[in-house]
């Protein structure tokens, strides 16, 4: 039966003023006859003073302490200005310092008796220009992988000016994982936008949130290698990404069929969730443009800049001064590095199988990563010509060059294993008869 509210009860009392009969109307109100006849009396009686208003409380005696505590938290209820504390938090310091025994309800009452209702915040709605900004966020699902359940840690990522919306789908949600997700939604959107908006999670916040954050180092070095900048959300407020956390509740709905499905890979996974992700676009309208938004994303996906020439995120980056010997410590291991780097910083990054020497922007060297050998070399980096601040390695000499390549001084070679257990590529046989030569 429908509660009647004070705006009924007064067009109520006016239509039976008219004439109305009384059957009627509580049908019209879809109530009983009886419920009507009550809240007109009611109303005819006017206003009744609350019986609660006298009685005792458990805050009584103890408004002392509850100012106390807001003056504290310098809550607008005393200071008249900021924001005001949170009730729960007044209660948990009542509670600890004060040796409250009351409810937190009766809590609750009493600061709206004593100070009011706090003024409501209003939001401002920001619309960012085509190709500036995207905000991306983790949410978890479940599916079944090779009939197998499995978590899935999806990355969702939103243009904010088309609300063109992709999902990358990962096992884990590692700090390698963020950055392949970002990756993988940079080559759905066709380049990166000026400014990624994120939550504060560990994987892109070292400490703090929003404009005093300091970012993870390695999230750093990845945002500028790729070449945007980094937006952190202010502290539990979910408003600052709303368009993603829009497109999580979005992606958890229509998602839904896809995820529930037993899927063989996780790339075929994900090729679905690519697929759903465009079937959205032709359904969905920009509301800033008014077209569909696939249509503004083509036009957004333009202004764009171009993705970087990453052929494998990291998840590691430390920044190496060059050796004399032309090397870089990483993980344990020795790498080498182009000679003319000698003396100079660089990035060392370690993706996922290499680790990459990158310097001014490029990168300048790259070996296998997690190699049993500690010391890893390039012969190619100790060649070539001086530069103004570094002069090249001493070249190799003939006794070099045949020792470097197995001969000895009168041109025998150095005893191998039995060629039916060992079988060497050609190119080697080939490098050996250039030596000798």
């Amino acid at each position: 039966m429908a509660k009647l509210t004070t705006e009924q009860i007064m067009v109520g009392a006016q239509m039976v003023g008219r004439g109305v009969p009384m059957r009627q109307l509580a049908l019209q109100l879809g109530v009983t006859e009886g419920a009507v006849r009550y809240r007109l009396k009611q109303l005819a009686a006017g206003p009744r003073e609350d019986g609660r208003k006298g009685k005792k409380t458990s805050l009584d005696g103890q408004e002392a302490a509850v100012r106390t505590v807001l003056e504290g938290l310098e809550c607008w209820r005393v200071t008249g200005e900021g924001r005001p504390a949170q009730a729960q938090v007044v209660y948990e310091v009542l509670v600890r310092d004060h040796s409250y025994a009351g409810s937190y309800r009766a809590l609750v009452r009493h600061l709206r008796r004593s100070y009011g209702r706090p003024p409501v915040r209003a939001y401002r709605r920001v619309e960012t220009p085509p190709g500036v900004q995207a905000q991306h966020d983790w949410f978890e699902a479940r599916t079944h992988i090779g009939g197998e359940p499995r978590e899935v840690q999806a990355l969702v990522g939103v243009l904010s000016h088309s609300r063109a919306k992709f999902c990358w789908a990962s096992p884990d949600a590692t700090q390698l994982a963020w950055h392949t997700g970002h990756l993988a939604l940079f080559e759905r959107y066709g380049g990166v936008p000026l400014w990624v908006r994120i939550d504060n999670l560990k994987t892109g916040i070292a400490q703090g949130a929003g404009a005093t954050a300091v970012l993870n180092e390695s999230y750093a070095a990845f945002a500028r290698t790729c070449g945007f900048g980094v937006d952190p959300c202010r502290p539990a407020t979910g408003s600052d990404k709303g368009k993603v956390e829009r497109g999580v509740r979005t992606f958890r709905q229509a998602y839904g069929p896809v995820l529930r499905q037993n899927w063989p890979t996780w790339e075929s996974l994900q090729a679905a969730l690519d697929e759903r992700s465009y079937a959205l676009m032709d359904r969905l309208l920009c509301p800033v443009t008014g077209t569909p938004v696939r249509e503004a994303f083509e036009v957004e996906r333009r202004l764009l800049k171009p993705p970087p020439g990453l052929e494998e995120p990291f998840d590691v980056v430390v920044a190496r001064r060059v050796s004399r010997d032309c090397l870089v410590s990483f993980e344990g291991r020795r790498y080498s590095v182009p000679f003319r780097w000698v003396g100079r910083e660089v990035e060392v990054l370690g993706t996922l199988r290499h680790v990459v020497v990158r310097a001014e922007g490029e990168e300048v060297a790259r070996h296998p990563r997690g190699t049993r050998p500690v010391l890893v070399l390039d012969p190619a980096h100790f060649e070539g010509e001086s530069t103004d601040q570094v002069l090249r390695p001493t070249p190799l000499g003939h006794r070099a060059r045949l020792q470097m390549a197995g001969l000895g001084a009168y041109g025998e070679i150095w005893p191998l294993p039995d060629p039916e257990r060992v079988r060497r590529p050609l190119e080697d046989y080939v490098q050996l008869v250039e030596v000798l030569g």
